[in-house]
């Protein structure tokens, strides 16, 4: 999820590169692109380090650093530099010193943030020419396969969305670890190296030569012993960037090592914690979000109207019910359907309602229905130009009261934990935990918060 929050941010982040303020400090660096937005700086000297993105007639190219790019020109006099650019191979290391002019009227490029200004070089070196060819592309106008950058990812890490998404992840930690501290969370740093915990995700093994080499640690799947411990011990407000391991295949939403925003607190009610969230998310998201409170859905709820327990609500398209079919209605009557429905769901022109006859399973035709209904968002917007969700559109909200038990799917009869045993029932139905037939009319204290 978090990536493609940021893939959201990304043409934001792109004009902050050029207003955020990036140190030189602790480096013989002189300045950055980025510094030369300053109008001050227009005729007087500067000096560049970056990297050689362009390079056309011997005498023009591109400077590129993490702050942005910049054209620099060679003038006809400096004949030895303008033969050494030709043959340096883009994405090379350079040096430039120059003088900071503005541009012509008619050369001005109003695509590029500093399309206004170019360097005329005084002074040109290359620090480290790269191969003529590199295995991956680096220009914007192509974007190679996965496999290729992920096998030379210091290349794939030069790209301005790679750039863009590392330090917008870097800011927003930043702003939590300042949120949560000025609250007196206190930010501790819990052990990777631990022993089994059964009955939880599945863990990776780390064998030791202790005992001959007869004895392994696990990775720990989350710090939640650690910070129960910690609760115990006195650090009633406790948090931690944590690294959590989970030997299971990938998902959406989850790889074998992954980090999270790991929070305990001491003597607080489900409402404290609903309040922490929000004021924490609203002080550390890029955007102002305005539906604070978040609203709220029990579980029932978001499975009856979105066949979903994290339920996009940026659109409608709800599940209607009738006693023996649910159904979706369209708001465009549609065409050209026969590819695009799936199972026994079936179309009705008048109405304009998608359709599906109930089984015995309640959950299961749910699922169903929740998973047609972003399909048919899906073709809403990409054949009918229909605007359902908004890209920088936010829609939080929290999910309550899951079952605390779910039949197991090999076994109905025996039972698991609906998210983790690390929650109660509500004060109610406490007293239905020791009757094991009435374990799945349990309703526990935990829950999610959903954003789209």
């Amino acid at each position: 999820m978090f990536s493609n929050i940021v893939k959201r941010f990304s043409s934001t982040l792109r004009q902050c590169r050029f207003s955020s303020s990036f140190s030189t400090k602790f480096s013989y660096r002189q300045q950055l692109v980025s510094d030369l937005s300053n109008a001050n700086l227009v005729d007087t000297p500067v000096s560049l380090h970056g990297w050689l993105q362009y390079r056309r007639l011997n005498s023009f190219g591109v400077l590129r650093d993490h702050s942005g790019s910049i054209q620099f020109i060679l003038p006809p006099t400096m004949k030895q530099e303008r033969q050494t650019l030709k043959q340096t191979p883009v994405e090379s290391c350079v040096h430039i010193k120059g003088i900071l002019k503005k541009r012509p009227d008619e050369d001005i490029n109003s695509d590029v943030s500093l399309g206004h200004i170019e360097v005329h070089v005084t002074d040109f070196q290359v620090i480290n020419s790269c191969l003529p060819q590199l295995p991956i592309d680096l220009s914007k106008y192509h974007e190679s396969d996965e496999k290729a950058r992920l096998i030379y990812r210091y290349l794939d890490f030069r790209r301005d969305v790679m750039q863009e998404r590392i330090r917008f992840r870097s800011s927003f930690i930043a702003k939590v670890r300042d949120f949560l501290l000025k609250h007196s969370f206190v930010d501790i740093e819990t052990p990777s190296l631990f022993r089994r915990t059964p009955g939880g995700a599945r863990e990776f093994l780390v064998p030791t030569h202790l005992e001959h080499g007869g004895l392994f640690y696990a990775l720990t799947q989350s710090p939640q012993q650690f910070k129960q411990l910690l609760m115990m011990g006195g650090f009633d407000r406790y948090f931690q960037i944590a690294k959590c391991f989970r030997d299971e295949s990938g998902r959406r939403d989850r790889q074998p090592e992954f980090t999270q925003i790991d929070l305990e607190l001491s003597f607080v009610s489900r409402e404290n914690i609903f309040s922490l969230i929000e004021e924490l998310l609203a002080h550390s998201w890029p955007d102002r979000l305005d539906n604070i409170p978040f609203p709220r859905l029990t579980y029932a709820e978001c499975m009856s109207r979105y066949g979903t327990d994290k339920p996009d609500t940026r659109f409608a398209l709800e599940i209607e019910h009738s006693s023996d079919k649910l159904s979706i209605t369209s708001p465009l009557s549609l065409n050209n359907l026969q590819d695009f429905l799936t199972g026994n769901i079936q179309y009705d022109e008048k109405t304009r309602q998608f359709s599906m006859n109930k089984s015995n399973n309640e959950e299961d035709d749910l699922i169903k229905m929740g998973d047609f209904r972003l399909k048919l968002a899906d073709i809403l917007e990409s054949q009918y130009d229909m605007k359902l969700r908004q890209k920088r559109q936010w829609n939080f909200v929290w999910v309550t009261d899951f079952p605390l038990f779910t039949p197991m799917t090999d076994d109905r009869t025996k039972f698991e934990s609906t998210h983790h045993p690390f929650t109660a029932p509500v004060d109610e139905h406490l007293s239905l935990l020791s009757s094991k037939k009435d374990w799945s009319r349990i309703t526990g204290q935990h829950y999610d918060l959903v954003l789209n």
